[in-house]
């Protein structure tokens, strides 16, 4: 048997009492791979000066956490500092706390974005001889308005610096890999990590069906998740068919209020919408238990949207049996095919990267009429049985933990 490695992951999101939703996928990642792997994750959590330092969720890990609070300013005169003060106070209380006693087979960074430089500074100074990469952000994929290439020279360079000194990359999806081969320069072996989905969503449930079919969607609300496209096209299938209904989750409380100022004028007078009877209904960010609750009253899941990498929730929903129709981009064509959903094309206009058009609304009406008839066939039966090896916190630590093996 094989002992255990020790593995330095540096990461770029993580959950927080500030925010307990971001980086919940690297969260999965390291209370999965924990198991087989001796995991210290370090993350620097910023904070506005004068305001109460921005602590962890959970102080109780299978893995040591070392959390490091790292001011920052809010002034305009003061906020150039930001930058420096990250990485001093990041470099160097790291190091007072590990106090060079640790001994680290693979230094792993996650979401790079400002920390992946600091993991080639640490690499360096504690001696470890491999570093891997793990990207999950949208920004090298080409329709997006924050793309890799507008950002400033600083960003580009620590990017490129950190894929410089990657030796392998575990990736959430081929796609986002070979983008950021084409942008960065370097050819890097690679093995796909898939998100990791929680146990909870693979138990089977009693929950009633609605009487209604009832489409799901689940998303931050950005604009590129596409939500006005997303409500017109069940518009237009409810125009002709009443028997279903649509659920959005994932708003904050000021996108929730706009949006249900935005369906109620749009939806015809004479037809009520109560909780009784509802046609369509948006809840604020909700925990995996009450996402699971959701699915396992739904028949599919409805993305469309412009950008995506390999998103957590299609992967929630297949393990829970829920097949998904979703625009065909990122790394989603490897997650579904014509046995587990409907992928269609999304038609971007290139100047204003807008997606509301007549063209896409008809193709997801028409994608979301076909969706229902085939549920109702019986075409997307024990789906979530491949769905749930895929993801599942064993099959994804056995994954990663013969990589580290490999290259240690």
């Amino acid at each position: 048997m094989h002992k255990k490695l020790s593995a330095l992951w540096i990461v770029g999101w993580f959950p927080s009492k500030a925010n307990p939703f971001a980086g919940n996928f690297i969260e999965r990642h390291a209370l999965a791979c924990s198991s087989k792997i001796d995991i210290t994750l370090v993350h620097g959590a910023t904070y506005f000066v004068g305001e109460e330092k921005n602590m962890p969720v959970s102080g109780n890990y299978p893995f040591q956490l070392i959390w490091i609070p790292i001011p920052q300013f809010q002034s305009r005169f003061f906020k150039p500092l930001n930058l420096f003060i990250y990485y001093s106070w990041f470099y160097f209380q790291f190091l007072k706390q590990v106090k060079g006693n640790n001994v680290y087979d693979i230094i792993h960074v996650h979401a790079p974005d400002k920390c992946g430089i600091l993991a080639t500074w640490i690499k360096r100074k504690l001696k470890i001889k491999k570093m891997v990469l793990t990207e999950h952000w949208a920004i090298y994929n080409s329709h997006v308005p924050d793309h890799f290439l507008t950002r400033n020279q600083w960003f580009q360079f620590a990017i490129k610096q950190t894929w410089k000194h990657t030796d392998y990359a575990a990736q959430v999806s081929l796609p986002l890999h070979q983008e950021m081969q084409k942008l960065l320069g370097k050819s890097i072996p690679m093995i796909e990590f898939a998100n990791v989905v929680p146990a909870d969503f693979f138990v089977p449930t009693e929950n009633a069906i609605y009487e209604k079919f009832n489409f799901v969607h689940v998303s931050n609300f950005e604009n590129r998740k596409n939500i006005p496209l997303i409500f017109e096209a069940f518009l237009k299938l409810y125009a002709e068919d009443n028997a279903i209904s649509i659920e959005f989750v994932g708003a904050d409380k000021s996108t929730k209020e706009f949006y249900q100022n935005q369906f109620t004028a749009q939806m015809p007078a004479e037809i009520p919408n109560n909780k009784d009877q509802f046609i369509w209904e948006i809840h604020e960010k909700e925990c995996p238990s009450k996402i699971n609750e959701i699915f396992r009253k739904s028949h599919c899941l409805v993305m469309a949207s412009s950008s995506e990498n390999a998103p957590c929730v299609i992967a929630e929903a297949l393990c829970t049996s829920l097949p998904v129709i979703s625009s065909n981009v990122g790394g989603i064509a490897n997650m579904i095919d014509d046995s587990k959903g409907i992928l269609f094309d999304l038609e971007i206009n290139e100047k204003t990267l807008s997606a509301y058009n007549n063209r896409n609304i008809e193709t997801l009406y028409q994608s979301m009429k076909i969706m229902k008839q085939n549920v109702l066939s019986g075409k997307y039966e024990n789906i979530e049985i491949a769905a749930q090896t895929k993801y599942s916190a064993s099959s994804i630590s056995d994954k990663l933990n013969q990589l580290y093996l490999s290259i240690s």
